[in-house]
């Protein structure tokens, strides 16, 4: 069964000192990148994802959304962060780039899911940022699409930590797999 790592919206305004930062993601970046390295060598398919907004984006306080001004494509804060080492052959996607949608999601108005059926993917494994918005959101969108979904729950992290329990509640209700990283990586039993 091909298999492919989700790396969700792991950029510089999402991280610590970043103008949207997430919840604790000091300690989430070297674990992260030593799962992304394992998949790599166990030949999965790593695709990250990037929001990367209009300046005017919906989702802005100014616009009547709910965020202050991050990740405006091309600048700094929309930048996937140095740690992650990102190869070649790896896809990385764009998303939120139509001002009036929200585009959390990593299949919401791009060629995502058709990218992964093209590759034989059949499983996808989801991590990153923010937990409750992007991560949720791409997830259910990976199960409506017809892929076997996890969440890594080591590896994700949201923006406000009371909303943890809710979104686990819904991936679950939505027929996503709860695990652990170390737990994917070995595979199944």
């Amino acid at each position: 069964m091909k298999e492919a790592l989700l790396v969700v919206d792991v950029q510089r305004d999402f991280c610590e000192g970043g103008a949207l930062a997430a919840f604790d993601t000091s300690s989430f970046l070297k674990p992260l990148q030593v799962c992304i390295d394992a998949a790599r060598r166990a030949r999965r398919t790593i695709v990250f994802t990037q929001d990367w907004h209009p300046s005017n984006h919906i989702s802005f306080r100014a616009r009547g959304g709910s965020w202050p001004v991050h990740c405006v494509a091309g600048t700094t804060g929309a930048e996937l962060m140095p740690l992650l080492s990102v190869q070649l052959e790896d896809i990385v996607v764009q998303k939120g780039t139509e001002r009036n949608l929200p585009g959390y999601s990593a299949f919401e108005c791009t060629d995502l899911a058709n990218t992964l059926r093209r590759t034989g993917i059949v499983s996808v494994a989801i991590c990153g940022i923010a937990a409750e918005c992007c991560v949720l959101a791409s997830a259910l969108d990976a199960v409506a699409a017809g892929f076997r979904v996890v969440v890594l729950l080591n590896l994700i992290r949201p923006i406000r930590p009371f909303a943890a329990g809710p979104v686990l509640r819904e991936l679950r209700h939505g027929g996503v797999e709860l695990i652990h990283a170390d737990s994917w990586l070995r595979g199944p039993p």
